[in-house]
C-alpha cells in the first residue's frame, strides 16, 4: 500500500499536498506516449506520486515501468507546475507539485496496468482531444519547443 493511501485513511476525501513526477516519452517517429486513464477517460502522459525515500528520478522510473512495462534511461528535467488541484471521481482531492521530464530512451513492449484502458502514441499534429486538463498547458509548452528546435535546426 502506498503513502496516498496511508494518508486517505486519516484525512478521506479532504485535500492533500502531494508530489508527483510526470514523463513526456517522446519518439521522433512515433510522437508522445499517452495513456487513457480508467477513472475518467482522459488521455494524459505517465506519471505519479513520490513515495516515501524515492528520489525524483526513481518515482519516474518506477511509475513509468508500472503504468507501461517501459524501463526509461537519461530522464531531463523540462518543468515544475505548482498547485495543481485535482478532484478525483472519487472525490479524493490533491494540489499537485508535478516535476515533468522529458524521456527519448526507452525499452520494453507497451503493456497498460489497471490505471488505465489503453496506450498510444499521438503525433505532435494529432494530440486527442481529452487531455486531461492540469496537463495541457505543459504538454504544449513540449511541442512548442520541439518545433523550434527544428526551426533552429534548419537555420543552422
Amino acid at each position: 500500500m502506498g503513502y496516498i493511501s496511508e494518508i486517505r485513511k486519516y484525512v478521506g476525501h479532504n485535500p492533500i499536498m502531494v508530489t508527483a513526477v510526470t514523463s513526456i516519452i517522446y519518439d521522433k517517429e512515433k510522437g508522445i506516449l499517452f495513456e487513457k486513464r480508467s477513472d475518467n477517460g482522459m488521455w494524459c502522459v505517465p506519471g505519479g506520486a513520490i513515495e516515501i525515500g524515492e528520489s525524483l528520478e526513481q518515482a519516474l522510473a518506477r511509475e513509468v515501468k508500472e503504468e507501461t512495462s517501459l524501463d526509461i534511461s537519461n530522464p531531463k528535467l523540462f518543468d515544475i507546475v505548482a498547485n495543481v488541484h485535482v478532484i478525483y471521481p472519487n472525490k479524493d482531492e490533491v494540489y499537485y507539485t508535478d516535476v515533468i521530464y522529458e524521456v527519448y530512451e526507452y525499452t520494453g513492449t507497451l503493456k497498460h496496468d489497471e490505471e488505465s484502458t489503453e496506450l498510444k502514441w499521438f503525433k505532435i499534429n494529432e494530440l486527442p482531444d481529452n487531455i486531461a486538463p492540469t496537463q495541457i498547458d505543459y504538454i504544449e509548452k513540449f511541442i512548442n519547443r520541439l518545433k523550434m528546435d527544428v526551426l533552429t535546426q534548419k537555420q543552422l
